[in-house]
């Protein structure tokens, strides 16, 4: 099976002659899997991509090429067997040149449904660049767990069990259930007399709890040197740390070097000698989608403090006015947000009104410019910031952007 890089310049060294490239990227988050939503969205979204190419005077072969790819695209939909192990997925279809190609993702910005002379794959490669490498590290007081997680799958490359976590019998110390490193946990406490007729207690317990504390931190010191050195040899981007948070986990935080702690996420509940790689690809996912949605409240702050000092604009035709003159740094899309206006076919810019830059282009009618602003935003070499958030939603008055420079 090819792996992401070759999918993508195979993608992108496709250029069919004489037809078009139906290219869709849909959500398949567990909202959408829910009685096969997703199916009644790619449909609306074929009917009002026929509208809008009923518009357009194509040939009737590209257009029964194009019909063809719906169909295909929508058997491929149809068997939930294809839609495994992603919350997102790339289809990229033409018929008429027998092509048919799936990238199955971790999220997509939105789904849209696009016609092009070629595949639209700037998506995927932003995606990857975005969610880039992640560390998960598993700890529990026995085991120790690395998986390092991209956009393509999950492989664990650290697991072993810690001899020297085994413990004694209670209120002792060493023993030959260390396998060999009888005495190691002895704690040693100085001689003390005690007063006549006075029981001392507490003295094995406070060794046993000492003990059981001492022995934590020696894993959680040993997880967090095994993660370094996977860090040194992958260079992953963000680490999530998971076990039973309840048990003390975030104390991993007092043996994490620096370049790790800086990098480090958050945390997940999960069992350390039970997690199966899509368990743990599921949790990451979840946790890293929380951290979006925090994050949203952050990009909504900056947007109104650099509006103030000329960074940002908020409003969809002074977002477009910057789209088209290349001064868009992170454009903030509602997700629900949709707009009809016209698109440029030879500039690829997006416009309210029915006009064009370049004399003598002839703008299309489309029915949602968003799809549109997201490609050409990413053509550019700009980030987009989805904003799931209803009440969020609101303080984005139809699209925002923050800008490179001031004008």
């Amino acid at each position: 099976m090819a792996n992401l890089r070759e999918t993508l310049e195979n993608l992108a060294s496709f250029r069919p002659e004489g037809a078009l490239v139906t290219s869709l990227y849909l959500h398949l988050r567990p909202e959408e899997r829910q009685d096969r939503k997703y199916l009644r969205i790619y449909k609306d979204m074929v009917k009002e991509k026929k509208l809008e190419l009923g518009r357009r005077e194509l040939p009737k072969d590209v257009l029964d090429s194009i019909e063809k790819d719906f169909e295909t695209i929508g058997e491929f939909l149809s068997d939930p067997k294809n839609l495994e192990g992603c919350r997102g997925i790339a289809v990229f279809s033409c018929s008429k040149e027998k092509f048919f190609q799936v990238v199955k993702l971790p999220y997509v910005y939105r789904s849209r449904l696009m016609v092009a002379p070629d595949p639209l794959i700037r998506e995927i490669a932003a995606i990857d660049e975005e969610f880039g490498r992640v560390g998960v590290l598993l700890v529990d007081r026995k085991h120790v767990r690395f998986f390092l997680m991209d956009i393509e799958s999950v492989t664990e490359s650290v697991d072993f069990l810690e001899p020297l976590a085994t413990r004694a019998h209670r209120f002792h110390s060493g023993g030959s259930g260390l396998k060999g490193a009888e005495g190691t946990f002895q704690l040693k406490m100085p001689s003390r007399g005690a007063a006549p007729n006075m029981v001392q207690h507490s003295y094995g317990e406070w060794r046993f709890h000492m003990r059981i504390q001492e022995e934590w931190h020696r894993i959680l010191k040993l997880a967090a040197d095994a993660a370094f050195e996977d860090w040194k040899r992958s260079k992953f981007d963000r680490l999530v740390v998971g076990g039973f948070v309840e048990e003390g986990l975030r104390d991993i935080e007092n043996h994490l070097h620096a370049y790790l702690k800086e990098r480090l996420v958050g945390y997940i509940e999960i069992n350390p000698s039970e997690a199966r790689p899509h368990e743990v690809a599921e949790k990451v996912l979840n946790l890293l989608w929380e951290k979006d949605r925090e994050q949203e409240k952050e990009l909504i702050s900056e947007l109104q403090e650099l509006i103030g000092k000329g960074l940002a604009v908020n409003g969809t035709s002074k977002v477009l006015e910057m789209l088209s003159i290349g001064n868009v740094r992170t454009i903030l899309i509602p997700e629900d947000f949709e707009k009809p206006g016209y698109l440029c076919p030879e500039t690829h810019l997006v416009f309210l009104k029915p006009e064009c830059p370049i004399e003598g282009e002839e703008p299309i009618q489309i029915e949602d410019i968003v799809d549109e602003v997201i490609e050409e935003a990413l053509e550019q070499r700009a980030s987009v910031e989805v904003i799931v958030d209803k009440e969020l939603q609101k303080k984005v008055d139809g699209l925002a952007a923050f800008l490179r420079f001031s004008l």
